[in-house]
């Protein structure tokens, strides 16, 4: 006889509901999700996009103006050069562009596993040549002499960095606290700015001397060595050396490389900012003194020194905002004791009466360097009361040559500051036209290395000379 317990147990077997199990979502649900989702994003991201407003004018943490809308005209769109345009500045232009970069930046840099990372490609540059030519004539080679080297005057001691992290960030390497810029030489380039220059030199000759000042950028400055020999940038002594040796006697080359070697461990260039200080851009100064055979102006007495803290440049921009590199720069200038008026004519053609030296004390952290002559304008003046001698300099310059104008200031009666990516907006005179309107004597081209690898910028100076 089978017990009350077993019954019971079949019991509740029989009388009970069946169990059902929870059903799944289909696979092909989550499916569906995901791609409306995905086209519900670029959808949003399409419609913000044509929102003209939002798109930027200008790159804060690249420092530069962005393309702009294109202007219509029957020819361009026969050409297809307008659509050409409009793909150009929608690209360039899009909305929130730099939080996008900055974020980019920042997400490969939390998913690389090592104290290195690598974002993005350093772009191999071209052989440099061993022999010099000029790019105006059929080549002629010859043997270039041998570089002088100036030895310090005092010891330099340079830092040993072997067990600090090194940070490869596209075209920036941090080094401790430190960003620099990597450089790869263009033939292309280097031939358009020698051709300028020399075509300069001889449509002014008999007219006005004109001067050339390439500027090295921190990376075979200030870089220790112990760094600076494991990393793929081309030899910027080398480049500079083709260039001048290929540039035609009419031109008076003003070689900087050993100055600002000699000052390495000083305060010459920026941590946080491509630029070079100040002081760097004095030490250039007093060697276009000795080239030209003038004495040159002292920092003590024809100056009087400003400083501003807390300036935060476009190597950290560019980093991502690195917290190396979150320590910021100080922003040292010298205001002319002579004048410190500077009259600007701006990129749309209005006139703007401004200082050569401006308090930026309450500027934000990436404009401080712009406290030097009103930051990049087309065509500036600057008139000494001091001095009445009809002397007159035009300095032909991109933002490397803002801090090196002030010191200009008591050499002369006028100084005329151009700056040829954007004086086509508010003046169509080339270059000779200028010297004889202004009778200025003195020509100078100032640029920094990285410059004379841009085509775009060198063919930009080409136009302006004619």
């Amino acid at each position: 006889m089978r017990s009350r317990r077993a019954y019971d147990r079949r019991a509740s077997y029989v009388g009970a509901a069946p169990q059902m199990e929870p059903k799944k979502p289909k696979r092909g649900m989550y499916r569906s999700i995901q791609i409306t989702l995905f086209f519900l994003v670029l959808f949003v991201l399409a419609v913000i996009s044509w929102i003209i407003p939002l798109h930027p004018t200008e790159s804060e943490a690249e420092k530069r103006e962005l393309a702009k809308f294109p202007a219509f005209s029957v020819q361009a769109l026969a050409t297809g050069d307008y659509f050409d345009d409009i793909n150009t500045w929608f690209s360039d232009t899009f909305p929130f562009r730099d939080v996008y970069v900055s974020l980019n930046t920042q997400f490969k840099s939390f998913l690389s596993p090592t104290d290195t990372t690598v974002h993005g490609d350093v772009e191999q540059g071209d052989e440099i040549p061993d022999e010099a030519k000029d790019p105006m004539e059929e080549p002629v080679i010859e043997e270039p002499e041998e570089p002088s080297v100036d030895e310090p005057d005092h010891e330099i001691e340079e830092p040993d960095m072997t067990d600090v992290p090194v940070e490869q960030l596209g075209a920036i390497l941090i080094a401790g606290d430190t960003a620099y810029e990597y450089y790869n030489f263009s033939q292309k380039a280097a031939d358009v700015y020698i051709r300028t220059v020399n075509r300069a030199a001889s449509l002014l000759e008999g007219k006005a001397d004109v001067y050339d000042i390439i500027v090295p950028t921190s990376m075979d400055i200030t870089l220790p060595a112990s760094v600076r020999k494991g990393v793929n940038s081309a030899d910027q002594r080398k480049a500079m050396d083709y260039m001048y040796d290929s540039m035609s006697d009419g031109v008076k080359k003003v070689d900087v490389y050993d100055v600002l070697r000699n000052h390495r461990d000083e305060y010459i260039f920026y941590r946080t900012d491509h630029h070079w200080t100040a002081l760097g851009a004095y030490y250039a100064y007093e060697k276009f003194c000795e080239v030209k055979g003038t004495e040159p102006a002292s920092l003590e007495q024809d100056f009087t020194t400003v400083e501003y803290p807390g300036f935060l440049g476009s190597f950290y921009s560019d980093s991502g905002k690195k917290p190396a590199l979150a320590g910021g720069d100080t922003v040292i200038a010298y205001v002319p004791n002579d004048t410190n008026s500077i009259a600007i004519t701006q990129s749309d053609g209005s006139p703007l009466n401004w200082m050569v030296v401006s308090d930026v004390s309450t500027w934000s952290a990436s404009s401080k360097y712009s406290c030097f002559i009103g930051g990049d304008n087309p065509w500036s003046v600057i008139d000494n009361p001091n001095v009445n001698d009809g002397s007159a300099c035009i300095v032909i310059k991109e933002s490397f040559g803002n801090a090196f104008v002030p010191f200009l200031v008591p050499d002369y009666d006028k100084v005329y500051v151009v700056d040829y990516r954007s004086i086509a907006k508010v003046k169509g005179d080339k270059l000779s036209a200028i010297v004889d309107a202004t009778g200025a004597t003195d020509v100078l081209f100032i640029n920094n290395i990285s410059a004379t690898r841009n085509e775009s910028l060198m063919n930009a100076v080409a136009s302006f000379v004619g």
